[in-house]
Parts: structure tokens; sequence; C-alpha cells
């Protein structure tokens, strides 16, 4: 078996704690041979074939040790790993174009590039308004404004953003109610989300790891600091790994199908309280934490539900 990850550069990973470097050590340790490359280093050439200059990754210690760069034929892969962070902007979309090709070859991409290109990480959730908090999508000022006053405390949000950039609470008393939307949607120019406020948050945003419609038995809550609403672990959230709770299971069960179908089979839900807040769907992380808080073997039941 002969995997490629396709990632940021290595030297932004943060390697202690960092997704993407934990399931490479499984794949090694499973002596599966690991490739990485970047969105840049794919090319279609003039006979259709997907060439790939990428290294091949012979151990991670503090730093991945890799050897001379090289090139081959996606066909050389057995399987392919979507892992690059969001933004998803022109150069992620085009990436999405090119993968889309390699179901010609016989290679599988995990995620499949069609439903990472057409299912927002934020959007996605619109899917199922039973599971979701009060929530609307919009540029325009004054429905936002209008939304704030009837749900008294909201969450707004960009829909390409990660680890709590661009992330405001707002009242209908917010003295700065103006700017900020003024600055989150570029004065009108940039659609947002904005979702009522849970006060769930307090006891944590939940991540849980969803595999081929499968969750991970626990989840990581992140639980904000004080006098902060966002839970992300960027933001200085603490990390705490829980069981699954019954409303986190119906959660799963509500979004297994179109997982499924959409050949998402590695995603991170997130969950405050007992509503559905994002579907990830482009590098979800956590299983670190979950590994070392539990004794559950997180990196190695995702790569053996590859095999």
């Amino acid at each position: 078996m002969k995997y490629l990850f396709i990632i940021d550069e290595p030297e932004t990973l943060i390697y202690y704690k960092d997704t993407t470097i934990a399931l490479i050590k499984e794949c090694l340790n499973q002596g599966i041979e690991v490739h990485y490359t970047n969105i840049y280093s794919l090319t279609i050439n003039e006979k259709q074939n997907i060439i790939i200059d990428s290294y091949h990754i012979s151990s991670v210690n503090s730093l991945v040790e890799k050897n001379v760069k090289v090139k081959n034929k996606i066909q050389y892969f057995t399987k392919v790993f979507i892992r690059k962070d969001p933004p998803f902007d022109n150069d992620y979309l085009n990436l999405t174009f090119i993968l889309e090709n390699a179901k010609e070859f016989n290679v599988e991409v995990i995620n499949n590039p069609v439903s990472v290109r057409n299912h927002n990480e934020k959007l996605s959730i619109l899917n199922f308004k039973n599971l979701i908090p009060s929530t609307i999508v919009s540029s325009q000022a004054e429905d936002i404004i209008n939304f704030i006053r009837k749900e008294k405390k909201v969450i707004i949000k960009p829909l390409d953003g990660m680890a709590g950039n661009g992330i405001f609470m707002v009242t209908p008393t917010d003295k700065n109610i103006n700017v900020i939307l003024e600055t989150a949607t570029n004065n009108g120019k940039k659609i947002i989300m904005a979702q009522r406020y849970l006060p769930e948050i307090k006891k944590g945003d939940k991540r849980i790891i969803v595999i081929k419609g499968e969750a991970l038995p626990y989840s990581l809550a992140r639980i904000p600091s004080k006098g902060e609403v966002r839970a992300n672990l960027a933001k200085g959230g603490k990390g705490k790994t829980q069981k699954l709770t019954s409303g986190d299971k119906k959660i799963v069960m509500g979004v297994k199908d179109f997982l499924i179908k959409n050949k998402l089979n590695f995603v991170g839900l997130d969950i405050i309280g007992n509503y559905l807040t994002e579907i990830n769907i482009t590098s979800p992380t956590g299983i670190v934490e979950i590994e070392e808080q539990t004794n559950f073997k997180a990196a190695e039941y995702i790569i053996n539900a590859f095999k």
C-alpha cells in the first residue's frame, strides 16, 4: 500500500498534536509507504495523466524526515488523503477539479473531491434544519441585525475560516455592532453565517470524528477559556475527551446517510449542546488528544478503516 497526504508545508504543522502527523506515523507503523505533497505539486500532462511531485517519508520525529522529491503518476498511490487546511480558496478549488480525475485511475481520494467542493463546512449543516440552532446566511447588515434582535445573542462567523478566526458574539445593544458587521461582511460584499448563541458552549464545543458514517466512541470537548466565547484550541480552549452522549449519537445518525452518499468518509462534526454547528470535511483534527486521554487508538482505527 502506498498513501499520499496532501498537506500544508510540514514546518507549519505542530508535530506533537497534529492529526495528519499522527496518521502518517500510524501508516509507517503498519508498513505503509507514505508520501506527502502540497496543492501546487499536481500536474495534468498532455496525455491526461495526473503527475504528482511528492516526498517519500522515511520517518517522523521532531521533523518529517524525507528522501528526495519523486515524480509519480497518481495511480502509483493506493489512496490519497486531502489534509490541506482551509481557507477553501481558488487554489483549493482547483485541487478538487484535478483530483476529480483520479477516479479514472481507480484511486480513492479521501474525502471525495467533488463533495469537498460542493459542501462548504459551514453551509452543509443547512441540510439538517432539525439538528441545527437558528441560523441565517447573509451579507446584508439589515437582515443580520434583525436576526440579532430576534435571537438576543448571536455568533457570527465567516464561511471559509478555521481555528476561531473572524468569529464575533453580538447582541442588539452592542455599541460596535455596525463596525463588526462592516468588518465581517466587508461592507456587504461578503456572505457570513449568524447563529443563535448556545450557552452550552461553556461545557464545550464537541468535535466528533466520523469515519465512513461511524463515530469514534469519544468526542473532544473544547472548553473555552474564561471570558472567551470561542472554544477553539488555537484560541486557548482546553480539550477534554468525553464518551458520546445519546444526543451526540442522534446527530451522528441524522447525518450518516448524507455522509455515506457523498463519500465524505472522514469528517469532524462540531456539536454544542444538542445542536450541530459545523461539518468539517477538509482536515478534521482532534485524534491526538483523544488518544492521550483514553485507551482508544484513534489513528490505528482510522487507518484500518480505509484499508
